[in-house]
């Protein structure tokens, strides 16, 4: 019989903290990027704890991230953690934890909906706010979903770093993390977002991905790159077939690599 904690009606933040799980999990080796991909299709979709568990419930996880409310959640198995239903009601009524939790869901009842953030204007709209609440566009790394974005940052010690979720609120992540002095930062708002945009409108066509969609877009590095390489913007895009293709993009808007689907 399922526990009482599975059976917990997910949130979107709930949902969101999955995926960011699976994205580490797909940064460190643990999952390909068609399992990545199909497990965050129905992260989005889940509707309870339970659901989330059997997408994340395999999957080792990083220290920052144990005590999000998806892992604590429901029962776990071999050192996973379980905390009861009440103290997670006591919480999202007394507001003052950190994390998912601590977002009273009628604050964000009164924002405006957020746009889709893998849209030339919903890009603009992520970055306007980025340097609204941190006053530059400069990061280690990022994520862009439809619904949200995910990314690294140092906010004024170089030896730390801090995990960031983005859903119409920026949302601290867990605690900090070390960070090596020598980690390259990335200005996301130098883009050419014109081009950018142009190229995002007309992705599915280009990667020939049948009834696909953008899964999400990642502002990054070459992996072992050098000290003078550039960053660039890679688009992924998936069908519910799991097709899935990508193409990649310099900030100045130069499409450098197209990668549809394998016949």
């Amino acid at each position: 019989m399922a526990s009482t904690t599975s059976r917990l009606r997910a949130r979107d933040d709930d949902r969101a903290d999955a995926c960011g799980l699976l994205d580490a999990a797909l940064a460190d080796g643990q999952l390909s990027v068609a399992e990545h991909a199909a497990r965050t299709s129905s992260a989005m979709k889940a509707q309870s704890f339970g659901e989330l568990d059997t997408l994340i419930g395999d999957l080792q996880i990083p220290g920052e991230m144990v005590d999000a409310p998806v892992v604590r959640g429901g029962v776990r198995r071999a050192g996973r953690w379980w905390i009861p239903v009440a103290i997670l009601l006591v919480a999202a009524l007394v507001g003052m934890g950190a994390g998912c939790v601590s977002r009273a869901t009628v604050d964000k009842v009164s924002e405006p909906p957020l746009p889709v953030l893998t849209t030339g204007s919903g890009l603009a709209y992520f970055i306007d706010r980025y340097r609204a609440e941190f006053g530059d566009t400069v990061t280690d790394d990022l994520t862009v979903y439809p619904g949200y974005a995910l990314f690294h940052t140092s906010t004024g010690n170089p030896l730390k770093s801090q995990y960031y979720h983005f859903q119409g609120d920026f949302d601290e992540f867990g605690s900090e993390s070390s960070r090596k002095p020598s980690t390259p930062t990335l200005d996301f708002g130098t883009v050419n977002l014109p081009v950018l945009a142009r190229l995002l409108a007309g992705a599915v066509q280009s990667l020939k991905v049948a009834n696909g969609r953008i899964s999400h877009i990642s502002f990054e590095y070459p992996s072992g790159s050098s000290k003078d390489a550039a960053p660039y913007v890679r688009v992924y895009v998936q069908n519910e077939a799991q097709d899935s293709g990508f193409m990649t993009i310099a900030f100045d808007g130069e499409v450098l690599d197209v990668r549809p689907p394998s016949e």
